[in-house]
């Protein structure tokens, strides 16, 4: 199976012998033993290292936490989308959530300034506070999401437009 994560794909597989899950992950091998299995929680052993891995798919995105972390997987429909960037600007930003959730707080207005690596929203989901934070420094033009309002994986939150170097 073919996934991407941040523009880079990812070709993925696994196999199931001896009670075991081994996969590759580009050029890195895995190995890891399913210890407990319910609902969307999964107890895995790597490296003598008991994790609990949260795993949601929603749409055509699979969400996975673990150890706090959370990483967010698409399926690759088409890789020259992927690759060139299609429908992507370096110069605007949407902030959008990982899953579904909860606002739970808005750190910023439309006219803000906003730093690279700020904190501009919090969302709940799956009991868990996630903040959501900026990978450029500019100004927020669109706040589209309150306290308490209930949201989608494809939501756009904050919209921030990069500010320009002079």
């Amino acid at each position: 199976m073919k996934l991407k994560r941040n523009n880079e794909i990812i070709e993925v597989f696994s196999k199931n012998t001896d009670g075991k899950i081994k996969g590759q992950v580009n050029d890195n091998e895995f190995e890891v033993s399913i210890l407990s299995s319910e609902e969307n929680t999964v107890k895995l052993l790597h490296n003598n290292q008991i994790k609990e891995a949260i795993i949601v798919q929603d749409k055509d995105k699979y969400y996975v936490q673990i150890d706090g972390k959370q990483y967010i997987f698409g399926k690759v429909e088409d890789e020259e989308d992927v690759i060139t960037g299609v429908g992507a600007s370096e110069d605007i930003e949407n902030i959008v959530p990982p899953m579904p959730g909860t606002i739970i707080k808005v750190n910023v207005a439309e006219g803000d300034k906003v730093k690279e690596g700020e904190a501009v929203i919090v969302v709940e989901a799956m009991k868990m506070e996630t903040n959501l934070y900026t990978r450029i420094t500019g100004k927020v033009t669109k706040v589209n999401a309150k306290e308490g309002d209930r949201v989608d994986s494809d939501t756009v939150l904050v919209v921030i437009e990069k500010d320009e170097v002079e």
